[in-house]
């Protein structure tokens, strides 16, 4: 059944059709491309850096920062759809960029944070004025996602350590 225009933001002058806040750019750059490999001119971003530095840790905390986006995506009314692809490829970030070295690798060319972005920028305030309740499960299950992402990068570290330990012995 199709919406009445009276329900649906495209056509309403509200703040979610406003450009994206100045921090989202700011995020996506830090996280993504801030830095340039010197005599490559490949750029990442300190999602590759912190996860090679700090495995388990720096992987939880930009996925953490990449999720902000996604809370960003739905106060500004992106479609469920699309808040799905957003925790879709943060959970790809997430999951292969917890694996030491080679997902620091991909972290460097998968850029989870620009594409939420860009995905923030074509679809903010294009969904129903009303949240539905499905809405609220897509949110509820990316911050729970969020949550058990945060936990794994942890444990393949410790696990990676323990390892290293026990070789030592």
């Amino acid at each position: 059944m199709p919406r009445s225009n009276s329900d649906h933001r495209t056509d309403l002058p509200l703040d979610t059709r406003a450009p994206l806040p100045q921090w989202t750019h700011a995020l996506a750059r830090l996280l993504d491309d801030a830095f340039v490999i010197p005599g490559t001119g490949v750029r990442v971003g300190m999602d590759a850096i912190l996860g090679l530095v700090a495995p388990g840790a720096g992987d939880a905390l930009t996925s953490i920062a990449t999720a902000m986006l996604i809370l960003e995506g739905f106060k500004r009314r992106v479609p469920t759809v699309i808040l799905l692809r957003m925790l879709l490829n943060l959970t790809i970030d997430a999951v292969i960029g917890s694996i030491p070295v080679l997902g620091d690798v991909f972290d460097a060319f998968h850029r989870a944070a620009r594409k939420n972005l860009e995905l923030l920028q074509r679809h903010g305030g294009t969904a129903p004025l009303t949240p539905r309740p499905v809405d609220y499960l897509v949110v509820g299950f990316a911050l729970l996602c969020v949550l058990a992402l945060l936990a794994l990068p942890v444990v393949i570290g410790l696990g990676l350590i323990h390892f290293v330990a026990s070789l030592a012995e």
